[in-house]
C-alpha cells in the first residue's frame, strides 16, 4: 500500500485554508524533480521551531516532497502540540496511507468526522454539513474500502499457497510442478510485498534454488525479484551477476539503477524514520497489514541503510542479518 495516498487520488494540504496563503505557494511540487522538492523544502525545516503551524507545513511539504515516514513523525507533532488542528488530522491519515498504515490513517481521519466519539477527547469534527467533512468522510470510506480489498488479496493468497504446500507435502516438491510452483512462488512475494513477511520471501527464494529446477529465464527474473526486496546482499548479487550473464534486457535489471547522493540521503533519512515508527509499533504492540517485528528483521537484511533497523531490533532482543542493496 506504498501509494495509497496517490492511488486514491489523495492530495495534501487538505484544507490549505488552515495554513498561511503565502507558505502554502511555497510546498514542494510533487511532480518537481528530486533536487528541486528537497530545495523547497529548507524554508520549513528553519520555519519549523515556531510552532504546529509550521510543524503541520513542514509535514506536509515532506509528504509532497517524498519523505513519508518523516512527514509522519511531523504531522503527529504538529497535533501534539495543538490537536484542534483539524487538517492537520487529514494530512496526517495521508502520510499514513502513504507508508501503508491503513488503520492508523483511518483512526487519524476519525477525527474529523463527525459521528466517532469513540476516538477521544482530541476529536475535533468539521460541522456535519460542510464540504470539508464531506470530503474527509469520503476519504475515509475508500480508505476502509482499499484496505478491505488487501486484506481479501491477502486471504485468498494465503488459502492458496495453502493448498499448493499441502500438495507438495503429500506428493513431494517434484510433483507441484513448475508452473504450479511459479504460481506459488508468484503468490508468496505478493504477500510479503503487502505484509513484508521475511519468512514468505525465504521460503519462495528456497523453493526456487532447488538444483532439481532450472532456474533461467522467467523463473531467475522472480528470484532477483525476491532477493533485490528481500536480500541478503549476496544471494541478490549472485542472482543479479547471473541475470546480467543470461538475460540482460531484463526489465528487473532495467529498473535498477545507482542511485544518486541526493537519492541516498534521502533513503537514509527515511530509513531513520521508518525504523523509529517500527520501533515504536513494536514496543506498543501496533498491528496492520504487516507484522512491525517481521518488517525490521526484514528491513535490516535487505536495506540498503541497514543501521537504524538493526539498532531498532536490537532494542528488541531481535537480530539483524545482512544488508545493503541498491536496487530499485
Amino acid at each position: 500500500m506504498r501509494d495509497a495516498a496517490t492511488v486514491l487520488g489523495w492530495e495534501a494540504p487538505f484544507d490549505a485554508e488552515e495554513l498561511p496563503r503565502k507558505w502554502v505557494r511555497r510546498l514542494p511540487e510533487p511532480q518537481a524533480s528530486l533536487r528541486e522538492r528537497i530545495r523547497a523544502l529548507e524554508p520549513f525545516f528553519k520555519a519549523a521551531r515556531r510552532g504546529p503551524v509550521h510543524q503541520h507545513l513542514l509535514g506536509t511539504a515532506m509528504l509532497r516532497a517524498g519523505h513519508v515516514f518523516a512527514a509522519t513523525s511531523s504531522l503527529l507533532s504538529a497535533l501534539g502540540a495543538d490537536p484542534r488542528r483539524r487538517g492537520a488530522w487529514v494530512d496526517a491519515a495521508c502520510a499514513y496511507a502513504a507508508a501503508e498504515r491503513p488503520e492508523m490513517a483511518m483512526w487519524l481521519l476519525a477525527h474529523v468526522v463527525p459521528g466517532f466519539s469513540a476516538v477521544g477527547p482530541n476529536a475535533s469534527p468539521y460541522p456535519a454539513d460542510s464540504r470539508r467533512s464531506t470530503e474527509a468522510n469520503n476519504r475515509l470510506v475508500a480508505l476502509r474500502e482499499l484496505h478491505r480489498q488487501r486484506t481479501e488479496e491477502l486471504r485468498f493468497l494465503g488459502l492458496r499457497t495453502a493448498a499448493d504446500e499441502e500438495i507438495r507435502g503429500r506428493l513431494g516438491e517434484e510433483r507441484l510442478g513448475t508452473d504450479r510452483l511459479l504460481l506459488h512462488t508468484a503468490a508468496l512475494i505478493s504477500q510479503g510485498q503487502a505484509q513484508d513477511a521475511l519468512r514468505s520471501f525465504d521460503r519462495a527464494a528456497a523453493l526456487l534454488e532447488q538444483d532439481a529446477l532450472p532456474v533461467v529465464g522467467t523463473t531467475l527474473e522472480q528470484l532477483a525479484r525476491i532477493r533485490i526486496a528481500a536480500g541478503p546482499a549476496r544471494e541478490r548479487d549472485e542472482v543479479l551477476a547471473r541475470l546480467r550473464r543470461t538475460a540482460p534486457q531484463s526489465t528487473v535489471l532495467a529498473r535498477l539503477h545507482q542511485p544518486t547522493l541526493l537519492e541516498r540521503n534521502m533513503h537514509e533519512q527515511e530509513a531513520r524514520f521508518e525504523a523509529l515508527l517500527l520501533d515504536t509499533e513494536v514496543e506498543r504492540g501496533q498491528q496492520s497489514l504487516r507484522e512491525p517485528l517481521e518488517q525490521l528483521r526484514l528491513r535490516a537484511r535487505a536495506s540498503e541503510h541497514p543501521e537504524p533497523y538493526r539498532e531498532a531490533l536490537a532494542r528488541h532482543g531481535g537480530q539483524g542479518r545482512d544488508g545493503g542493496h541498491h536496487g530499485g
